[in-house]
């Protein structure tokens, strides 16, 4: 059943889903590039359990730990951009869906200092109250090797 569910865009999935998944995605990224965390309160879930693997730190646990040690990250910031590059892929499967790209980010940090990261992007999401909304997320870089 992976197998199939790789192979496919999607199972028993309407084009609209896959537009909307891909749309929710690419707004939490623009929310994000907007260093607006608040601004995806309605994109993710508000779950105290959910999971978010950042590339620094590791991982924050539960939405409210999330946005909030974003928001402090945020501080030190003063321009940010976020592009996901055009490999993304996007499967549906009833109720839940994944996606994974690539990206970019440039940052401009308050001192003036400048750093320029390439990373990977993995998202689940779910369909609640007739929405999608992100319920895990894994965003990472590659390590020197």
């Amino acid at each position: 059943m992976v197998n199939s569910i790789l192979k496919r865009k999607s199972i028993h999935a309407s084009p609209r889903d896959v537009r909307e998944v891909r749309r929710v995605i690419l707004k939490a990224m623009e929310n994000w590039s907007a260093l607006d965390a608040d601004a995806n309160r309605k994109l993710y879930t508000s779950s105290d359990n959910a999971v978010f693997f950042d590339f620094t730190p590791m991982q924050f646990v539960g939405w409210r730990t999330y946005v909030s040690e974003i928001k402090k990250v945020q501080k030190t910031i003063r321009r940010f951009q976020i592009k996901l590059n055009k490999d993304m892929k996007v499967r549906v499967s009833g109720e839940l869906a994944f996606a994974h790209c690539t990206w970019t980010m440039s940052f401009t940090f308050s001192d003036g200092s400048r750093r320029r990261l390439a990373g990977r992007l993995t998202e689940v999401l779910a369909k609640s109250d007739g929405k999608w909304i992100i319920v895990h997320e894994h965003a990472s870089v590659p390590t020197a090797g």
